[in-house]
């Protein structure tokens, strides 16, 4: 029964994406998609896979998808590392607006303190065959998420880590406007 509260807050921080899809991606840069595909910003556009790596201390690459379905992920670059998934809406109501009127699924996610940030909030879930991470981070009316996966064996303290880090950073080069 977890699984499916865990599996709706998953389904929500991809739908805050302006950069998710299941299509096989491509290595296209960042900053030219966003100019493609008519968006002003990214949180792609100010992370690099060696920057990613550095953060959750492992080896990354990053995947940007496609112009017309965009992408911000990073998969690791060895057999069964974590994967970082990033999206992001902006939203006037603020993180916890959002996250209360979701009920028992954003009830789940607690509170985290993250530098930079308004609020943030987030969600750790593991079984036998591995873990999943779900994190929001607000700065003015920009909501961000990270999804993070690992399957088994996983670290958790690593995982959370790498996402903690990750927020932390997207909180950091947040824009203070759509338009970058």
């Amino acid at each position: 029964m977890r699984a499916r509260p865990v599996a709706v807050l998953v389904a929500a921080g991809l739908a805050l994406a302006g950069c998710s899809s299941d299509d096989a991606p491509s290595e296209a840069t960042s900053e030219a998609e966003s100019a493609a595909a008519n968006v002003g910003w990214s949180p792609c556009d100010d992370l690099t896979a060696a920057t990613v790596g550095r953060l959750v201390g492992a080896r990354v690459a990053e995947r940007t998808g496609s112009v017309t379905e965009p992408r911000c992920t990073f998969v690791p670059k060895r057999d069964g590392g974590a994967a970082y998934d990033i999206s992001y809406l902006w939203f006037a109501g603020g993180l916890d607006e959002a996250l209360d009127a979701m009920g028992a699924a954003g009830a789940q996610l607690e509170p985290v303190d993250v530098d930079g940030a308004d609020a943030a909030r987030m969600v750790v879930r593991t079984q036998r065959s591995g873990m999943l991470v779900t994190g929001f981070v607000q700065t003015e009316g920009l909501v961000q998420s990270v999804n993070a996966v690992q399957v088994k064996p996983y670290d958790e303290d690593a995982v959370v880590a790498g996402a903690r880090a990750l927020m932390a950073e997207l909180a950091d080069g947040a824009p203070s406007s759509p338009s970058g």
